[in-house]
């Protein structure tokens, strides 16, 4: 290929306004983002990347948003055109947090590359050497972006993170489109701008659904897990910090468990001594937890824990856990695009809870119309109906040792 010529930092209104002009006429944008997340909570955006297709060329420009408004061009994000990213969930979420904008019409090459079974999670640099044939450095990967001026190693680097995005995206979408998968691969793309957007929009009284192992606390458990994690949230937003800098998941878990109800309590308890120092506002909000009885049950709803979760839910979590490695086998699709392990638990819950007593045994009440991920869209197709074949005793799964899973639905 000839020499890519050294591309150069757009810093007036003009220029950004073509941009967006071009990408509209193109009907798509390919993007990246450049930013810097180091001890913040909020990344500080550093470099715009886009490309778009001009005939059969590829035009590239990198857009410094520390000295020009870069909001024409996100604003194609939310729908205008056609959004060609890799891996985007960050990017994504900072679009979000920054711009308030969700983004729409997405196509992750990522995801893309996974459905045409190249591979999980498949770095950008691996998939444009596999699909196009061309290498890229990562010399600049982790530099500081924030630093004016740029060298030639950051911009030819930056430059490379979009200029193949269009011919890697077409490719893709024409290895999808002869296994039929291009809108499930839109589906999912589409599914990882909204948990980007609501990631960046999170409210302090949601952000217990960031928490791992809340599913695993006590009423009161989960009650105060609320609690600390919105106390959390405001205060990393307070002070511009990570979360995990103010306190970890597994200490608020544990908090939640033990309930300390005074410093001396709070001391028994496993912390780092960062967060010791928080001791006064960690009681605090265990304390506010245990004024509204409620809260715990309101959770467990939340999580779909409502019911016992009983043996048969637990069997059931094991089994759909086989189907969905039997799938991604059959498939190639990996396994955590089908259904994860809390996906699973969600699902086997709420599918028995659908089961009630009748006379002369149990009664089915509507497998079906279970409002589950799995059981919507393309995962339907892939594992949600096996499933609901195997509860109805349709489909068996045998055990076979020529399976990587070791099982296969028959």
């Amino acid at each position: 290929m000839a020499p890519v010529p050294l591309p150069e930092l757009v810093t007036s209104e003009a220029s950004v306004a073509a941009i967006a002009r071009a990408c509209e006429e193109a009907g798509a944008i390919a993007l990246d983002l450049e930013f810097v997340s180091q001890d913040r909570y909020r990344p500080d955006l550093a470099l715009v990347q886009v490309a778009w297709k001009s005939g059969a060329d590829v035009e590239v420009r990198l857009v410094d948003p520390l000295s020009v408004d870069v909001a024409p061009v996100i604003a194609l994000c939310g729908g205008a055109v056609a959004v060609i990213v890799h891996a985007p969930r960050q990017d994504l979420q900072i679009l979000a947090s920054r711009f308030g904008l969700r983004a729409r019409r997405v196509f992750d090459t990522q995801t893309a590359a996974a459905f045409a079974q190249l591979g999980d999670q498949v770095g950008y640099a691996r998939a444009v050497e596999a699909v196009i044939g061309e290498k890229l450095g990562k010399e600049s990967q982790w530099t500081d972006w924030l630093r004016r001026p740029l060298v030639e190693d950051q911009l030819r680097y930056a430059d490379a993170d979009v200029r193949y995005l269009p011919a890697l995206a077409e490719t893709l979408a024409g290895k999808l489109d002869a296994l039929g998968r291009h809108e499930w691969a839109l589906e999912e793309s589409d599914a990882i701008a909204e948990v980007a957007y609501r990631a960046a929009m999170l409210a302090p009284d949601d952000a217990w659904r960031e928490v791992g192992g809340v599913r695993h606390l006590d009423l009161d458990g989960r009650a105060a897990a609320r609690r600390l994690a919105a106390w959390r949230l405001r205060a990393a937003e307070a002070q511009n910090k990570p979360v995990s800098w103010i306190i970890g998941d597994k200490a608020i878990v544990e908090i939640a468990r033990v309930r300390p109800r005074d410093e001396k309590a709070l001391r028994a308890v496993k912390l780092p001594e960062s967060a010791r120092r928080y001791a006064a506002e960690l009681i605090a909000a265990v304390a506010m937890a245990e004024q509204d009885p409620r809260e715990g049950l309101e959770l467990g709803t939340a999580l779909g824990l409502s019911g016992s979760g009983g043996t048969r839910a637990a069997v059931w979590e094991e089994i759909i856990i086989a189907l969905v490695q039997a799938s991604s086998e059959e498939t190639g699709i990996p396994a955590r695009y089908l259904g994860t392990r809390g996906d699973v638990e969600d699902l086997a819950r709420a599918l028995e809870a659908r089961i009630a007593p009748a006379s002369g045994g149990l009664v089915d009440l509507a497998w079906e119309e279970v409002a589950h991920p799995m059981l919507r869209g393309w995962r339907r197709e892939v594992i949600g109906s096996k499933v609901l074949a195997w509860l109805r005793g349709d489909a068996a799964l045998y055990a076979d040792p020529s399976a990587t899973s070791g099982v296969r639905l028959r």
